[in-house]
């Protein structure tokens, strides 16, 4: 279903995105991983497509939107399309309370998390309305769409609720055109962000969320298979019928996702303005 299709993955050397490489790789499709480290970017090829036939790996800043543009370009020229492209680069940026933070750390964070799925999407809007087809998946984080916001984690938290309002207005901008949209809510993944709060310490995380995270690391967190499923999922035809929704890979069964009526109820949408609260009564 999904082989010869031609995936471009941000952030796809390590977590989440490299689930989501070695997943691709399995159903027979063409991939483009991309990172600010390509030493992450070389050892992730190696041990999902060793011959590297079917990859491409390149160092890329997505908030920089020429280095995305040099990315889609790279990407026509090795494999001649853009099918599918998921947008999981990000970072937590900084943590801690909102006036101990570097505001120029804060501003790196949208323009990396949010910025950087604008500037992708942008450039291979294009290329799929050409086509006449295409999937967008753009990654929501932790905590976005669930009734606990993340306090000292407030650029992470607000780059990531806009990546969920774009993705249900680029959805909307583009119906008509057979291109999906849709954001996945990965669930509590064990990824190096996780060290990485915990290496901060409770003082600056707050005790929730670094006890939340010790807990995690420890239990062995949600599998990174869940978003990678999910993404599969999402990139296939089977999913045509689903656009411009927040879905959790944890709690929403892909089974569900068949029914055609998914449209017609705000169930997976990221806000309740019908006097429901965050489900369907």
């Amino acid at each position: 279903m999904l082989k010869n299709k031609v995936f471009l993955i941000t952030g796809g050397a390590r977590g989440i995105g490299l689930s989501i490489y070695k997943y691709a790789i399995n159903a027979g499709a063409m991939v483009v991983i991309c990172s600010r480290n390509i030493d992450e970017v070389n050892k992730a090829i190696l041990e999902v497509d060793p011959t590297g036939k079917n990859s491409l790996g390149l160092k890329v800043d997505v908030s920089i939107i020429m280095e995305v543009k040099g990315l889609v370009a790279k990407t026509l020229k090795k494999f001649g399309k853009i099918d599918v492209l998921v947008n999981n680069a990000g970072i937590y940026g900084p943590i801690g309370l909102l006036e101990t933070n570097n505001i120029d750390e804060w501003q790196q964070t949208v323009n990396i998390n949010l910025m950087g799925t604008v500037n992708c999407c942008q450039a291979v809007l294009p290329i799929m309305k050409k086509n006449g087809l295409g999937k967008i998946i753009n990654l929501a984080g932790a905590g976005v769409g669930g009734s606990k916001p993340l306090a000292r984690f407030t650029a992470y938290f607000a780059s990531k609720m806009a990546v969920v309002g774009f993705t249900e207005a680029l959805a909307k901008e583009v119906e008509g055109e057979d291109i999906q949209i849709n954001c996945i809510s990965p669930g509590g993944v064990n990824t190096y962000f996780t060290q990485w709060l915990l290496n901060n310490g409770e003082e600056k995380a707050g005790s929730d969320m670094y006890n939340q995270a010790l807990k995690q690391k420890e239990n062995g967190g949600d599998s990174p298979e869940l978003a990678a499923k999910m993404a599969m999922f999402l990139a296939s035809t089977k999913s045509n019928h689903i656009t411009g929704k927040l879905i959790s890979a944890k709690w929403d069964l892909i089974e569900s996702m068949s029914d055609k009526n998914i449209l017609k109820n705000s169930l997976y949408n990221l806000r309740r303005i019908d006097n429901n609260f965050f489900y369907e009564k």
